[in-house]
């Protein structure tokens, strides 16, 4: 089954969350953090985005970001792609970085921007690295309390402060106040991310049992098949009633992907 299309924002501004494939860090160090900023600077060198905000974790990255010249999805294409070749050379590995492709979320309205803003901020507190956002220097929150230099302008603060203020020492205040205030809205985070992948995949290797189970065999039977053509037939009843790419097919079946993209291709 093809990929649902994703759903456009009418403000054009997203909280978009990356997160290393099978649960990995893909920040080692500082130097990889920044790394990733300065790939967000260059990234957009003639205002293809604006960014309002970030935040780096180790295994995954919350950003707030509006679409401008580009389309959402081909600015954080040409995001993961330049930080995944900087990382993969750096520690000399191969293969995908980034779990799938982004998830993300539509902000539509100006309580959910600066509620999103507020959440952006306040994930190392929830994450027990830090007591106060001013204290986690892999976030965009000093740069909205002047704590940060900003002079590459890789975040725009002028929007969210303006709504607090147009005097910007007490849009700053406000900001302050506004960013330790408990918040009701529920935005997209990791744990969810991963309970409900995992929902997905217990769902997915249920289907696949089912299929087995009607030609008398199990997930552990199926890499030793000789019959080659029971195997074809197989892979190709799983392709038609489940959604998955060729590679989890390959991890949840035992097979390679090669031998499931010949017996796709034949089909």
């Amino acid at each position: 089954m093809p990929r649902l299309p994703r759903v456009m924002a009418n403000t054009g501004i997203y909280h978009v969350m990356l997160r290393g494939v099978n649960r990995m860090n893909i920040f080692l160090n500082h130097d990889d953090k920044a790394k990733f900023l300065e790939i967000l600077g260059n990234m957009n060198s003639e205002g293809e985005y604006t960014l309002y905000g970030y935040c780096i974790m180790d295994n995954h990255v919350h950003l707030l970001i509006k679409e401008e010249r580009d389309p959402i999805s081909r600015t954080m294409k040409r995001i993961c792609i330049s930080y995944s070749y900087y990382f993969n050379k750096k520690y000399e590995r191969v293969g995908h970085l980034f779990q799938d492709r982004f998830r993300s979320e539509r902000i539509e309205s100006e309580d959910y921007l600066l509620a999103c803003i507020r959440y952006i901020h306040n994930n190392p507190i929830k994450a027990l690295i830090v007591e106060e956002p001013s204290d986690y220097e892999w976030s965009s929150y000093n740069a909205y309390i002047g704590k940060l230099n900003n002079e590459d302008e890789i975040i725009s603060t002028e929007f969210i402060l303006n709504i607090f203020s147009e005097n910007k020492s007490r849009a700053i205040k406000e900001f302050q106040k506004f960013s330790v205030l408990d918040c009701e809205k529920v935005f997209m985070d990791l744990e969810d991310a991963e309970e409900k992948e995992e929902d997905v995949e217990k769902f997915q290797v249920e289907k696949i049992e089912q299929i087995l189970k009607s030609y008398k065999l199990t997930l552990e039977d199926l890499p030793e098949l000789k019959d080659k053509k029971i195997r074809t037939r197989i892979i190709r009843e799983i392709d038609a009633n489940v959604n998955l790419s060729t590679r989890q097919m390959s991890n949840i079946i035992g097979i390679s992907k090669d031998t499931i993209a010949r017996a796709l291709r034949d089909s």
